[in-house]
């Protein structure tokens, strides 16, 4: 199967194109599709898809830019253009980026039909030049080890493994350590080149492995010996001095340990897999078949999903919102734990963290003004979400980020509790409050936080938080709004129960309160009131 990345701003397009075709009796697979520009680059090095649909117009870095910054990073991709007739000519511009053509919106199916058989056909032929290498009669090292791995018949052809015997590659075991360098800005392969000489210099030379390119990774073919654990740590502390000197950063993977040439395959399909994965790894050094994987469920409804979030995000928010520092942390666990179990993507579980910080800082910017250079901050804090590469790391990252945030925040005599718990009512009062979220922020039971509240308030929380939503919603119907738009606004969903706290309340009904309110000319008949 070939991968396809689909980027564009509307979601009706990107689902529209996803479902357009039946993808995989074509020969193609949609891996993944990308609302911006920002999310598509770092979806391009995560996935490195055969194809890339990309829209021009979208709001921020559009897709002539993006393509620009691909092929300056010289990621190998095939990149297919949509365009509005008013895009026309600026579309045009984009083949001087080595783009495969452009489509007009909205796309006509059998176009892209007819383009994708073509390209499948292309992609075929770009394949069978690289397999071809086996019927060269003089091997380097690498050329075989290339070849073995792009082999995909179970016993290699006797010419492979002559080749095999002659550069003494016939082991008791093998097994492939693949090398991911984050190249971010490098618009040249340059660094990827230096590291390799490096670490050709420091295995290969030495006997212990064969170093290799393919795809987009480097790989080392290491030698039985140097698969030991000890030995491991050794290799990975090489592999990391050699990224470092060039300013780089990498992720190493190893495969499981064969016993055959020709099973080779599968221990770079095995390396492959847990590279795909690794932001799921708690795993400093090398992940490999010993690595313990953070727990992966099965695919969950997102709307499930996220109805399961909302709770935490909400006790995150009171958490800094009242200054409770050290719940911060075991909430941004609980989040990771919720969407590892869902089956989450790896840019699903960035994505969702970086709206949670968005949201959660402006709208605590909203109340403490002293957070405005915090928001200044956002972009550069943000790009450094998606450059993390394992989860643990990323939500320690995250922990400390809003541990600042909320270290910024001055809270006067806010530490009294109950003052803490009627501000937070006054400020809050339309939203999902809860006692039990507020004792979950607090650290006390519910039954004992509202023993206290009412202890201190003379009256429950609810009917606390109900007396100060039956106020706004007095104020509301004074300035002229309906019933039902009174009642969303302070935070109830249902009018008719509305009406039965507003009554018990305000011992008045909000039709009859209405009425009080206006000025002759303005009445409507009674029935216009309870109609609302």
């Amino acid at each position: 199967m070939y991968s396809v990345l689909i980027v564009d701003d509307e979601l009706s397009i990107r689902e529209g194109l996803t479902t357009l075709l039946d993808w995989e009796s074509l020969g193609y697979q949609v891996v993944d599709t990308a609302a911006n520009a920002v999310e598509a680059r770092h979806k391009a090095e995560l996935y490195c898809p055969d194809l890339m649909i990309v829209d021009i117009r979208m709001p921020g870095k559009d897709g002539l830019e993006l393509v620009r910054e691909l092929r300056e990073a010289k990621l190998d991709m095939h990149i297919l253009i949509l365009s509005g007739y008013a895009d026309f000519s600026y579309a045009r511009r984009a083949l001087s980026y080595d783009i495969d053509n452009y489509l007009l919106k909205p796309v006509d199916e059998e176009e892209l039909q007819r383009y994708l058989t073509g390209l499948s056909a292309l992609l075929a032929e770009q394949a069978a030049k690289r397999k071809n290498h086996s019927a060269a009669k003089v091997w380097s090292r690498e050329m075989l080890v290339q070849s073995l791995l792009l082999e995909r018949s179970p016993d290699p052809a006797p010419a492979l493994m002559d080749s095999a015997l002659e550069a003494g590659l016939l082991w008791d075991s093998y097994q492939i350590v693949l090398i991911r360098l984050l190249l971010q800005d490098y618009a040249d392969n340059g660094p990827v080149a230096a590291v390799k000489t490096r670490l050709t210099a420091s295995l290969e030379d030495s006997r212990r492995g064969v170093v290799f390119s393919l795809d987009s990774y480097l790989g080392v073919l290491l030698q039985p010996s140097y698969q030991k654990e000890l030995v491991h740590q050794m290799m990975v502390r090489q592999i990391r001095e050699a990224a470092a000197a060039e300013g780089l950063e990498c992720i190493i993977t190893a495969g499981d340990r064969v016993e055959r040439l020709g099973a080779l395959p599968d221990s770079h399909q095995s390396a492959l897999a847990r590279m795909k994965d690794h932001f799921f790894y708690d795993e400093p050094g090398m992940i490999g078949p010993d690595s313990r994987k953070l727990k992966l469920g099965q695919p969950a409804n997102p709307q499930e999903t996220e109805s399961r979030l909302i709770p935490v995000m909400d006790r995150l928010y009171f958490a800094m919102d009242t200054g409770n520092v050290a719940a911060i942390a075991a909430l941004i666990q609980e989040a990771g734990e919720l969407m590892t179990a869902a089956g989450l993507s790896e840019m699903a579980v960035k994505s969702f963290y970086v709206r949670a910080v968005t949201s959660i800082s402006g709208k605590l910017s909203v109340h403490y003004k002293e957070l405005g250079p915090a928001q200044s901050r956002m972009d550069g804090q943000i790009e450094q979400i998606y450059r993390h590469t394992s989860l643990p790391a990323l939500q320690r990252y995250i922990t400390g980020l809003l541990e600042q945030y909320a270290g910024e925040i001055i809270r006067d005599d806010m530490d009294v509790l109950m003052k803490r718990m009627v501000h937070l009512i006054h400020r809050h009062y339309a939203e999902n409050l809860k006692l039990e979220t507020l004792a979950d922020v607090f650290t006390y039971s519910s039954a004992y936080l509202g023993k206290l509240f009412k202890n201190s308030m003379g009256c429950s929380f609810n009917t606390y938080l109900d007396t100060i939503r039956i106020g706004k919603a007095k104020e509301l119907l004074d300035q002229g709004s309906k019933i039902h738009q009174a009642a969303s606004r302070v935070g109830f969903s249902d009018v008719d129960y509305f009406r039965e706290k507003f009554k018990k309340i305000a011992g008045i009904s909000p039709s009859a309160y209405r009425r009080q309110g206006l000025k002759p000319e303005d009445e409507f008949s009674e029935s216009a009131y309870e109609n609302d």
